[in-house]
């Protein structure tokens, strides 16, 4: 260090030391104190000061940190009047649309496309050599964790499809 920084470093630790022991002073005005000092090693013996002088005023009767968690827990479980939860909470919900496809046509590259009803179009996307004499039957869409399924009501297979329009 050089001989400014040595005088300002031992300037701070002087006022630190004697402003405590006459009144208790704001730590906050003494952190800002600390961060605006431009020297590496006279900052960080001025917050290792700070850092120590906080924690010897620091009271002995408190409680460690996790025994007043563990005494806050013990606590609200006596008080808390606890309700049962619903049984459909933990149950995934799936999203479900019922129509009546209109038409089916059978896309270029063996893909099909379904209309619906109500202006919807869903497109087949695994490729499967699906085969349809008429295509006037209610589907159930439902959600699908990579996608929707489309299940024509009176089979049990089940069509990947992605929304067209």
């Amino acid at each position: 260090m050089t001989r400014s920084n040595t005088a300002i470093f031992i300037l701070l630790i002087a006022v630190f030391t004697c402003s405590g022991a006459a009144q208790p002073v704001d730590t906050v005005e003494e952190l800002k104190v600390c961060a605006r000092m431009t020297d590496k090693e006279a900052r960080l013996a001025c917050f290792d000061d700070l850092g120590d002088r906080v924690l010897r005023e620091e009271p002995a009767d408190q409680k460690p940190p996790q025994e007043k968690v563990a005494q806050a827990e013990a606590e609200s479980a006596t008080r808390s009047n606890a309700q049962p939860l619903p049984d459909e909470l933990g149950r995934s919900t799936t999203a479900q649309y019922v129509g009546l496809i209109t038409s089916c046509k059978k896309g270029g590259r063996g893909d099909w496309y379904f209309f619906f009803d109500n202006g919807q179009v869903w497109k087949e996307v695994n490729r499967r050599n699906l085969r349809f004499k008429e295509c006037n039957f209610n589907a159930t869409i439902m959600t699908d964790s990579f996608g929707y399924k489309m299940r024509i009501d009176g089979e049990e297979r089940t069509i990947r499809v992605k929304r067209h329009r």
